[in-house]
């Protein structure tokens, strides 16, 4: 039963401006190939976890600022001689969505804060209807719509329930919490990864199938009424490899970037990570013959450190790499090596499959480190980065860091004292 109340004015407005971002990209539509949150931004599950923008052109921040000088916080050039944009507070979503799990151990306590990363004040604290626990928080295009699943309490399997979750700061009703119609299939259901359409429209599920070795099944649900609209399915197992399972929207709204490590890719002497790309719109459901390779990464197995998570940029033409260090490689790295560039995020070209750019580096002492992207803007100018350190824990030194990643530096975000050292990205943006 949905608890939503009706549209502010604030809201009729954003609503208003995703349409006629819609339309300036009808009369001029990017060159291919395009993108995805998880994103959110992408993303990003506990081995499903995960994580995504929408970019305009030029053109479109002209006509927006004519219209009403709306801010539009995902805008960014798409010619490559434009100058690289200077990210401002504006243009990083303000607002934030995550699981508290303090006290809970491997479990989440199924509480959600919702909070300004500006001022760190909490907007509205969020429990999960009876019976169900939160598990994981994914965001959308607008900093103001989030898509949580959440499962039976004391279960750690399927079945999962999403609910809408749309927040209104400042008002007398500072959330709606609405459960959504979609019901994964028997052949398919267990959730990994998802993530929600630049429209707030659709929302895109990958899920184990049943059993577990004939494969993956990508879906595309209406948030609306909850039906299957296309599914994808392959044989073979891409979440199953070094890397985390993402799934991410273009900017376009057609276009899905997926993580796929491809067969032997994670065994041997070297390691093999690819992002493909899927049309929505397109006929057919086999998942790999209807998608395309966004980019392919290759590094040594030796490596202490490798891609961990990869998430494409909105505009299609760049790909995050978030690196692990010595995780996957007994959890015990040296100290030195982990200072040394071992754990942080790098930026690839999707035309070229090469590295462009080192957004930051984490520059302290850990014998071990993963790190992931919460958010990116549309051509991963600035993103929304965490790392955390010493995962497995050892010497009681595990710890985390949450902020806004820009030209090499990281400003760190504003969160609750009560949340755990170690988020494991029950964070969304």
């Amino acid at each position: 039963m949905s608890t939503e109340e009706p549209m502010s004015v604030e809201d009729r407005v954003r609503t208003a401006t995703r349409v006629g971002a819609t339309l300036v990209r009808d009369i001029r539509p990017l060159a291919e190939p395009e993108r995805v949150r998880l994103g959110r931004r992408p993303a990003p599950a506990a081995r499903r976890w995960g994580a995504w923008g929408v970019p305009l052109a030029a053109a479109a921040a002209v006509v927006l600022v004519a219209v009403g000088l709306v801010a539009v916080r995902h805008l960014g050039a798409t010619g490559p001689a434009a100058p690289r944009p200077v990210a401002s507070s504006a243009s990083v979503p303000r607002y934030y969505a995550v699981l508290d799990e303090t006290g809970a151990g491997v479990t989440v306590s199924g509480t959600l804060i919702v909070g300004d990363d500006l001022t760190g004040k909490t907007v509205a604290i969020v429990s999960a209807p009876p019976g169900m626990h939160f598990a994981r928080v994914q965001g959308s295009a607008g900093d103001r719509t989030f898509v949580v699943m959440a499962t039976p309490k004391g279960a750690s399997m399927p079945p999962e329930t999403w609910y809408l979750l749309r927040i209104a700061p400042g008002t007398a009703h500072p959330y709606q919490l609405s459960k959504l119609a979609i019901k994964l299939p028997d052949s398919s259901p267990d959730g990994l990864a998802y993530a929600l359409s630049p429209d707030d429209g659709q929302l895109a599920i990958e899920s184990l199938n049943n059993p577990p070795s004939s494969g993956i099944t990508l879906g595309i649900y209406s948030v609306s009424s909850g039906a299957r609209l296309h599914a994808w399915t392959t044989s073979q197992d891409i979440t199953q490899g070094p890397a985390d399972d993402t799934i991410s929207w273009l900017a376009d709204g057609r276009q899905l970037a997926f993580s796929d490590v491809p067969p032997g890719a994670a065994h041997g002497s070297s390691l093999k990570y690819q992002v493909r790309a899927l049309d929505v719109t397109g006929p057919g459901t086999d998942l790999m013959a209807a998608s395309h390779p966004l980019l392919t990464v290759k590094s040594p197995a030796s490596s202490p450190s490798n891609c961990w998570m990869m998430v494409a940029a909105p505009d299609g033409g760049t790909v995050i790499c978030a690196t692990q260090y010595a995780f996957l490689g007994g959890g015990v790295g040296t100290k030195a090596g982990c200072a040394n560039g071992g754990l942080g995020f790098t930026a690839y070209s999707a035309a070229t499959d090469k590295p462009v750019r080192v957004l930051y580096q984490y520059r302290g002492a850990c014998s071990n480190g993963l790190s992931y992207v919460l958010w990116t803007d549309s051509s991963a100018t600035s993103i929304i980065g965490l790392t955390e350190i010493d995962v497995s824990n050892e010497g009681g030194k595990q710890a985390a860091q949450l902020g806004v990643i820009t030209d090499g530096h990281i400003r760190l975000l504003k969160l609750p004292k009560s949340m755990s050292p170690v988020f494991d990205v029950t964070a969304a943006f």
